[in-house]
Parts: C-alpha cells; sequence; structure tokens
C-alpha cells in the first residue's frame, strides 16, 4: 500500500511497485482505517508529523523504518519509544550513513584503536547550495515553526554518525553558522514571495 497526499508520487510508487488500486491512499488516515496489511511501514511524513504516524502504525503492530529525525522534541522522541515498547515493536531511524563502506571501514578502525585514542572529532557537514537553497531556504524545512532547526532536520545524520563511530553519547555538539547570504535585503528583484 502507499499513501501520499501528492498524487504524482502516490501513483509512481504505485505504479513502479505493482500496487492495486485499493491500496493507494491520499492520507495516513485512509490506510489506518484497513486492518494489518504487512508486517512494516516506512513513515516519510513531515518532521512535525513523525510521532503522530508512529503512534497510529506501532500501535496497530507494524514495526517502523521512520525517517529521520526520529521527532522534533524530546517529549515525542519518548512517546514513540514508550509506544514501541509497549507493542514490542521494531523502530529503526533511517540514519543511512552508518551504512555506507567508508562508514563501517572507519568504524572499525576507530573501534581496533589502531588510529589512537579519539579525544576531539570536527565534522563538517557539506550542504551543497542547491539542497540548501532548494530544502531550506525554499522548502519543507524553511522555517522552524513550520519544521525544526536545521541541526536537527539535516544535520541529526552527522551527529548520529559521530556517535554510532565513537560508540558512545556525545558529550557536547557545537554547531555555527549564520543567514548571511539568503535574507530579504538580498532578494532578487521580481523573486517569487518563497525566496
Amino acid at each position: 500500500a502507499v499513501a501520499d497526499p501528492v498524487a504524482f508520487r502516490r501513483n509512481q510508487v504505485a505504479r513502479n511497485h505493482g500496487i492495486e488500486a485499493e491500496r493507494v491512499f491520499s492520507s495516513f488516515e485512509d490506510l489506518e482505517k484497513l486492518p494489518r496489511i504487512a508486517d512494516c511501514v516506512v513513515i516519510a511524513v513531515q518532521d512535525r508529523l513523525h510521532c503522530q504516524v508512529a503512534q497510529v502504525f506501532v500501535n496497530k503492530g507494524y514495526h517502523v523504518l521512520l525517517e529521520k529525525p526520529m521527532a522534533v522534541s524530546v517529549e515525542d522522541c519518548q512517546s514513540i519509544y514508550d509506544v514501541v515498547k509497549r507493542n514490542n515493536v521494531i523502530l529503526a531511524v533511517g540514519h543511512v550513513m552508518r551504512y555506507t563502506s567508508y562508514s563501517q571501514k572507519f568504524k572499525e578502525l576507530v573501534q581496533s584503536g589502531l588510529i589512537g585514542e579519539v579525544v576531539n572529532i570536527q565534522h563538517l557537514e557539506p550542504v551543497g547550495f542547491y539542497h540548501f537553497a532548494h530544502s531550506y531556504v525554499r522548502g519543507n524545512w524553511r522555517r522552524e515553526d513550520e519544521s525544526s532547526f536545521s541541526l536537527l532536520t539535516k544535520s541529526c545524520h552527522d551527529i548520529d554518525w559521530i556517535r554510532w563511530i565513537m560508540g558512545k553519547k556525545c558529550n557536547k555538539v557545537s554547531s555555527f553558522g549564520s543567514v548571511f547570504h539568503f535574507r530579504s535585503t538580498n532578494k532578487p528583484a521580481g523573486a517569487s514571495s518563497r525566496c
């Protein structure tokens, strides 16, 4: 089954995976009405909906692959954790950087002690200008009140990667940046209202 409010995406997924029309929905609420029809769900809704949608499907007994970040507040993360434990299902958050071959090798080197004791990590998240402009200036993650701050929405991959490589919790995270260029004062003449 597929549930997506955007008809093009919904229909493309249905076509690509041979999903029958009666299992194609325009909202997760419509899919929720069915009895459990699979072992797991992939939840890739906007960040602020993660907790609500995860609760629905976990309570129906589905295992969940949840797009990152897990949620936008500690309370929502705890709520998801609690419902997963109560229903004894598997939850995986889509932190894909763990699964690259270079990450696997790097973790092996760090854990073996071959490169010595790691006391500090400085990591740069090279968000390309096109991705930043598309997603974080004009896109779905352009405003914190509609999504969350970019350290959570984008760089949670990196924080997870560092924690995973080290095999322990981060003690302190610092992030530096500013909105230097993407300001209304730099808006080109004739640009749209979302620029």
